[in-house]
């Protein structure tokens, strides 16, 4: 425990002299100072027994979750209602045309790797495509865009997506049906399973965001204590966060999502930006330092050099899909710059991806020398695509 308290006091130390320097010189969210040290916690096995202990991964994972709560409080449903047409054709045309050309390029480039089948380089190269959008958000809260066409969009996208990636779980689950190949996933719930929790959870929001103007009534009436509301937001987090935790890990990512929405909905509007505060603090400063560690110290820094051909190839299909498909799709709604910022701000991934990857990998279905390179790919100029994305946020309001 002494250890684990040292880290975190030297997290928080690293995330506020190096991260004062990242967003004033670099226009780098600061949070992002505790990634870089996690790198190297990593290449220099620093603190690597209290990175890798429970208590410490419970501290990250809660980090995490918070962070994707926060993404579900900060989405406006009105104006997702009215964008609702670019967000569901924006995230199915740009993951497909991703999913199409990655596998494309597997398949054709690097058939050994994907042991010869299409139907796997597919659902490798729908792993890279997706959105990780726990990381745009504080990028997005930095420069006070979530509420612009552009932050709801970015947001809209990713938070849909989320959906798209554990369908994509239930799909790895369902390989072994389909290829010759004897070696099962362990520890993975039914894929039906899976379908009817996913479909459980949204309609319990649905049914809860319908209520929501009666229930805020309730609150407004016989309460006004500040600390009912808090609780209340602490309640829906970690009910909706355990609800798809006890189905499936990755279901806690979409669970603590629809919490952050469902919760937005129950508080009077009264309440809501002194409550927003409170998450912000949370998530942000309290929270999001150990998740970005946490984020740095999985990284192998050998994984960069096993296969750079692959890892280039991977970067520039996943970076140049996302750029075309936002272009096409958005250039109207924001303009040139904007879309092709959206475009590179979508391309940054985490979260589920890296479990589709690995539960690929561990089942035989892709090799160690692709599991590497895709792990290296979610690492690879991150912090250049950050940095661009941030200052051109930074240079005026988008739309």
């Amino acid at each position: 425990m002494e250890n684990i308290l040292f880290l975190i006091v030297i997290t928080y130390g690293v995330s506020l002299g190096f991260g004062f320097l990242l967003q004033k010189y670099l226009r780098i969210p600061w949070m992002f100072a505790a990634l870089f040290f996690g790198v190297i916690v990593s290449g220099f096995s620093f603190f690597t027994s209290s990175v890798e202990s429970e208590s410490f991964q419970l501290l990250a994972t809660l980090g995490m979750l918070v962070i994707l709560f926060m993404i579900g409080f900060n989405l406006d449903l009105k104006e997702i209602k009215a964008l609702k047409k670019y967000i569901f054709v924006g995230t199915v045309f740009i993951i497909s045309l991703e999913g199409f050309f990655g596998s494309l390029l597997l398949y054709f480039g690097f058939p050994a790797e994907v042991s010869n089948s299409y139907l796997i380089a597919l659902v490798a190269a729908l792993s890279f495509a997706t959105v990780g959008e726990a990381v745009l958000l504080p990028i997005l809260a930095q420069y006070r865009v979530v509420n612009t066409t552009f932050g709801q969009l970015t947001l809209g996208i990713g938070t849909l997506d989320d959906v798209i990636e554990v369908l994509m779980l239930a799909a790895v689950a369902a390989l072994p049906t389909f290829l010759p190949i004897t070696t099962q996933t362990q520890g993975f719930p039914s894929p039906l399973l899976i379908l009817f929790s996913l479909i459980g959870m949204f309609l319990l929001a649905l049914v809860l965001i319908k209520l929501g103007s009666r229930l805020r009534n309730i609150l407004r009436k016989n309460s006004n204590e500040p600390y009912v509301y808090s609780l209340l937001i602490l309640l829906v987090f970690f009910s909706f966060a355990a609800l798809g935790g006890f189905i499936f890990e990755g279901l806690a990512t979409v669970g603590a999502i629809l919490g952050g929405i469902v919760a937005r909905e129950l508080l009077p509007k009264e309440m809501l930006n002194e409550n927003e505060k409170a998450i912000n603090f949370l998530g942000y400063v309290f929270l999001s330092p150990l998740f970005f560690l946490s984020i740095g110290a999985k990284v192998s820094l050998t994984s960069l050099l096993l296969s750079p051909l692959l890892i280039a190839l991977i970067w520039i299909v996943a970076k140049g899909s996302k750029l075309l498909g936002s272009f096409l799709l958005f250039h109207k709604v924001l303009g040139n710059k904007y879309s092709l910022l959206m475009g590179l701000g979508l391309s940054v991934r985490f979260s589920t991806s890296l479990i589709v990857q690995y539960i690929l990998f561990s089942s035989g279905f892709i090799s160690l020398t692709l599991f590497s390179a895709l792990i290296a790919t979610a690492i690879l100029m991150k912090p250049v695509i950050i940095g661009i994305y941030s200052w051109g946020l930074s240079t005026e309001k988008p739309p």
